[in-house]
């Protein structure tokens, strides 16, 4: 019976390998942990924001509204939620947002450009016209002399976006010698400029960007009235005696 029983082979210094599972579980468990405690330090923590481009917003405003601050959560901010609050600002024409890792925010903002002021009906106070035709109504412009005004205008008035959209297709080099621009009471399609020049210029508003450009022409002729309608002409200024 003896024979028939197989010997016992010892099986010491043969220990089977860990699992590699049981070298990946670990891995993932310290970098977890490392993880947690990183989003738990100031490091994950936003530390610098710079803001750049802005003259009409300050930058407490766009912070603000971005609702952007140092110490809030670097991997909680959206850059797309950042820019959609952004661009939803009448100021704003465009937005972008860079995240440098692990805790810097760059905005950078391009704002709408101010062609004009309005004057309101109390002619006490000015607002920046923006090229859109918006009229910023909480906010001044300090120096009115600097801009063309317009003057005497609904700021719903459908001839009024009109007017203003032909004036921001101006040069800027062109607007800057106008001083104000007005309706015409009579003809509700023209409108009145005054020139730095001492001219009066009477143009329809639908043909204005148009026309003005024969407006250099004659800004070196003495003070005057310039008609840019179906016909050109210039009748100068009579001199009383």
């Amino acid at each position: 019976m003896d024979g028939r029983v197989p010997s016992f082979r010892s099986r010491a210094g043969k220990k089977r390998p860990p699992s590699p599972w049981a070298f990946v579980f670990i891995f993932l468990f310290f970098m977890g942990m490392l993880l947690v405690l990183f989003l738990q330090s100031p490091l994950s923590k936003i530390q610098s924001i710079e803001v750049t481009g802005h003259s009409l917003l300050t930058e407490q405003e766009i912070l603000k509204t971005a609702q952007l601050a140092k110490g809030k959560s670097y991997f909680s901010t959206s850059q797309s939620q950042v820019e959609a609050a952004l661009i939803a600002l009448p100021e704003v024409d465009k937005v972008t947002i860079k995240k440098s890792f692990p805790n810097e925010v760059y905005i950078e903002v391009k704002e709408k450009k101010i062609i004009a002021a309005f004057q309101t009906s109390s002619k006490q106070q000015f607002h920046p016209i923006l090229s859109d035709g918006m009229v910023l109504t909480k906010r001044k412009v300090s120096d009115p002399k600097d801009v063309l005004v317009f003057v005497g205008w609904n700021q719903k008035d459908q001839m009024f976006k009109q007017a203003v959209k032909q004036v921001a297709a101006l040069p800027s080099s062109m607007t800057s010698e106008l001083m104000t621009i007005q309706p015409v009471q009579d003809h509700p399609d023209q409108v009145e400029i005054q020139s730095k020049h001492g001219h009066q210029i009477f143009v329809r508003i639908s043909d204005l960007h148009l026309k003005m450009g024969y407006y250099p022409s004659f800004s070196r002729h003495p003070h005057g009235t310039l008609y840019l309608l179906e016909s050109i002409w210039f009748s100068p200024l009579k001199e009383s005696n």
